[in-house]
């Protein structure tokens, strides 16, 4: 019984795992989420962890959805159901979401599951999302994924084995060799999944619409327009594809988006700037993301075009086949690698009352 118990927990543990690197790599909630606003409270209130249900994209009045608008992903209620899509409030809100315009309604397209409820309640962990935000100003996304990765690493490949005596169980802790190796292997695949995403950046410049556009350099008068060169180089040795996108709005990129540049090569980006009515300072920012060039360039370019994050997951995948041929190939032993002595019971032998 408690090897039973002990699987389901290990199956359930490595599902959010899954999950959460899911949720990071495709940037939305998967299996779970959390307010951060009072738009639904008391209902959910901000910071609470909540349950999503991803197999169930359409909803009926009344029903809790996790949708996603122009402005991130949001949990609200089903206010109504229109010819265009739903119409959605928070349960703390005086108006709808679409009432003047303000948002669209809501396309069963966009929405990425409905909230789980019991007896009508949905099933919250009350601060559970508060402690997650707190993590996470400790912890990049990336870190969070190394983290997960390797843990779940761990509990996969540490089971199975022979049993040992109890007293004989109690003075040592082994660590096999495929573990050792599990684990060093989600280490070198999520230490180039955080290498690639840190290289990422962003190219800007500013400038100011006035009506003295001219008298000084990047002034500009208001409805005029002008050209702006920004420069991508890399500077390793070994070749990357490069992929360049507007941030915001007033700006367009006229010349390639997608290129491949060689180690120590350059390639420059024209952005063509409409200068707005307001007179202000402006800022145009320029997101600039490169993969090393080891997948073919038109594999790569297809799965950018869906996802900026899913290239990583082909790049993951290629890794994973290296290290596991190099696991045959090698012949690494399922013996013992490092034996603890300890006089305590795991940690995880507490939580399942073995022993």
């Amino acid at each position: 019984m408690k090897g039973l118990v002990k699987n389901i927990t290990i199956t359930l543990l490595l599902m959010f795992l899954t999950a959460s690197v899911a949720g990071f790599l495709l940037d939305r909630p998967i299996l779970i989420s959390y307010a951060y606003s009072e738009s639904m409270t008391p209902t959910i209130n901000k910071g609470d962890l909540f349950f999503i249900n991803p197999l169930s994209r359409t909803g009926d009045v009344g029903d809790i959805i996790v949708f996603h608008r122009r402005d991130g992903w949001t949990v609200h209620r089903i206010f109504a159901v229109s010819e265009n899509g739903y119409l959605t409030k928070g349960d703390n809100n005086v108006a709808t979401d679409q009432q003047d315009g303000i948002y669209p309604p809501v396309k069963p397209s966009d929405v990425a599951g409905k909230v789980i409820t019991l007896s009508g309640h949905p099933l919250v962990i009350r601060g559970g999302g508060a402690f997650i935000e707190s993590m996470r100003k400790r912890l990049t996304s990336v870190y969070a994924v190394v983290i997960f990765l390797i843990l779940g690493a761990f509990l996969t490949f540490s089971g199975g084995g022979k049993k040992r005596s109890h007293s004989k169980r109690r003075k040592f802790i082994r660590v096999r060799a495929r573990t050792l190796y599990a684990v060093l292997s989600v280490g070198i695949i999520a230490g180039f999944i955080f290498v690639t995403v840190a290289s990422w950046g962003t190219l800007a410049f500013t400038y100011s619409s006035t009506l003295a556009g001219g008298q000084k350099e990047g002034w500009y008068l208001p409805g005029s327009s002008f050209e702006r060169n920004l420069t991508v180089k890399n500077s390793a040795v070994y070749p990357f594809y490069y992929f360049v996108g507007e941030k915001g709005e007033g700006a367009e990129i006229t010349n390639a988006r997608a290129f491949k540049l060689g180690g120590g090569s350059f390639h420059n980006v024209t952005v063509d700037v409409k200068v707005p009515a307001d007179t202000r300072i402006y800022r145009v920012e320029v997101a600039v993301r490169s993969y090393p060039a080891i997948l073919p360039g038109n594999l790569v370019a297809a799965l950018y075009g869906a996802n900026p994050y899913l290239p990583l997951v082909a790049y993951s995948a290629e890794l994973a086949l290296v290290l596991l041929a190099f696991y045959r190939l090698a012949d690494i032993a399922d013996g013992d690698v490092l034996r603890i002595r300890t006089r305590r019971r795991s940690l995880l032998s507490k939580l399942m009352g073995d022993g």
